[in-house]
């Protein structure tokens, strides 16, 4: 019981120190006009099981990731965010047509792209545990996807606070996923020139 316990500590600390920004990105995405719940739901789970998957594997096959490939990863959040950006933004969201980029292929590849870095600490992790403790973290990284959507559904949908929220994300979305993709592209270029020394 204690390692199970300890197991779930270590997952859950894992978990909120890499997966913290997510909860901004989620509140941008449920704050989007007639935004699909589901979608960004499935989306999340799709994209951090992507991640928990590939370190799983990464760890069992001792696998080392390339680096080179990390910047690519930007191109994913910088083309949604200026897709965002050429759109309308309208008071009345009754009128407002559906992002074509609101799916759960589009959130799935936001969540991939920010979350290149949890390969870094997930990888170690997974090499250090035994095959009971890998699913332990597994189900507990899934549990805590979904109260990450949980929580940013609410702060969306508070009665205090929610339509401001939802009225700064609808304006700041397109340049927060801009300046997201931007950073990945020249953090990991930079990133990738320092290990050539």
């Amino acid at each position: 019981l204690m390692d199970t316990l300890q197991t779930v500590a270590v997952a859950v600390v894992m978990f909120v120190a890499t997966n913290a920004d997510d909860l901004v990105l989620l509140a941008l995405f449920f704050s989007q006009p007639k935004c699909s719940v589901r979608s960004v739901v499935f989306g999340q789970l799709a994209g951090i099981g992507v991640l928990t998957i590939v370190s799983y594997a990464a760890a069992v096959l001792a696998l080392a990731i390339p680096h080179g490939w990390l910047p690519l990863l930007g191109i994913v959040p910088l083309l949604i965010g200026f897709r965002w950006l050429r759109r309308p933004i309208t008071s009345d969201s009754a009128n407002t047509e559906v992002p074509q980029t609101m799916t759960w292929l589009s959130v799935a590849g936001v969540t991939l792209a920010n979350g290149a870095e949890n390969l870094g600490v997930y990888i170690p992790a997974f090499a250090a545990q035994t095959g009971t403790q890998k699913l332990i973290t597994g189900l507990s990284f899934l549990l805590l996807t979904l109260v990450w959507c949980v929580f940013a559904y609410q702060a969306v949908r508070h009665s205090a606070w929610g339509d401001l929220i939802q009225r700064i994300s609808k304006r700041a979305a397109p340049w927060v996923l801009i300046l997201l993709g931007l950073w990945i592209m020249l953090h990991h270029s930079f990133f990738n020139r320092w290990l050539e020394f």
